[in-house]
């Protein structure tokens, strides 16, 4: 079976004609009548009902066109990494990273690949951390680093712990609140939050749960680092940010750190990669420069590492 008699068919049932399919490929009507007919042949089914309306799929077309579609791409990612299995030391790399671990990884990261492999191309996408999985998952990405809901693994996903992430509780200066020290305190504050609504790992609402707390309704979701940063400064919200950026931030006066007496629930940050792929050179050098990476802040005591390789200091 021809993967560009499914091309067509495929072609035909989005365009919902064989006329709008033939001008989207560039080929006759006639032509690609024939070559649908040539693939009813070789299944032994009639998998459209063409009328002077358009093509619709009979019963047989709509169970082969669930198959054909996951067929074409399963095909057209293999001969993607079959082209980039031959190591020349191009290729293109594809990384998702979360804005909490953007400002720690991305400089060194970017500097060592490309003193590595100085033809390899970088693709870097800072999305938040709900969105990352499921687009390395469907292979939009190569790999993403961001944090890991701990009960929650999607399927086909491999995950390898790196290090944790010790959020800040940030206001703006001379916030009311300026001076609270625990999450009793802030329990009826607005909340920003940089986690999707509805998916597992926001940190605040397991930070509130942890402390036997009612947890808050934030506000604002943002899932952008920059924009929430203005929010908060900007008004009597309640955020969270990252040591790495914090520091900026206080530097130039914008957010002041409350003083918590206790730690908040920590960030699991790791590597998520496909579980059942196998994994281009450009992106195994990539991979293996993130874990570098992450073990060295980790032994000069910027982060405690949760590689299993590494371990942990004794706390």
């Amino acid at each position: 079976m021809r993967l560009q008699r499914i091309e067509q068919f495929i072609a035909v049932v989005d365009a919902g004609s064989i006329r709008g399919a033939a001008r989207r490929l560039g080929v006759s009507q006639p032509a690609l009548t024939r070559a649908l007919q040539q693939l009813e042949e070789e299944l032994g089914v009639q998998l459209m009902q063409r009328s002077v309306r358009g093509a619709s799929l009979t019963a047989a077309g709509s169970a082969f066109l669930a198959r054909a579609r996951v067929a074409e791409a399963e095909l057209r990612m293999g001969a993607d990494e079959a082209r980039r299995s031959s190591d020349d030391g191009g290729g293109l790399v594809t990384v998702g990273v979360s804005p909490s671990a953007a400002s720690l990884l991305l400089p060194e990261f970017v500097t060592a690949l490309r003193q590595q492999r100085p033809n390899t191309r970088i693709r870097l996408l800072e999305l938040s951390p709900g969105t990352l999985p499921p687009l390395v998952r469907e292979a939009a990405l190569d790999m993403a680093v961001a944090h890991h809901a701990r009960s929650h693994l999607d399927a086909g996903l491999r995950f390898r712990p790196l290090f944790e992430i010790q959020m800040r509780v940030v206001v703006r200066p001379g916030h009311p609140l300026a001076s609270a020290r625990s999450l009793n305190e802030l329990v009826q504050c607005a909340w920003l939050s940089m986690a999707a609504p509805g998916l597992p790992g926001d940190l605040i609402r397991q930070s509130f749960l942890a402390e036997g707390l009612p947890a808050p309704v934030p506000a604002v979701h943002c899932g952008s680092h920059s924009v929430a940063l203005d929010l908060i400064a900007a008004s009597d919200m309640v955020g969270l940010l990252p040591p790495a950026l914090l520091r900026s931030c206080m530097a130039a006066g914008r957010l002041v750190e409350l003083p918590m007496a206790k730690p908040l629930v920590p960030l699991d940050v790791g590597l998520y990669t496909r579980a059942d792929s196998p994994t281009a050179p450009a992106a195994k050098a990539a991979a293996q420069i993130i874990v570098g990476i992450a073990r060295r802040l980790a032994l000069s005591g910027e982060l405690r590492s949760t590689d299993p390789i590494v371990g942990s200091p004794p706390a």
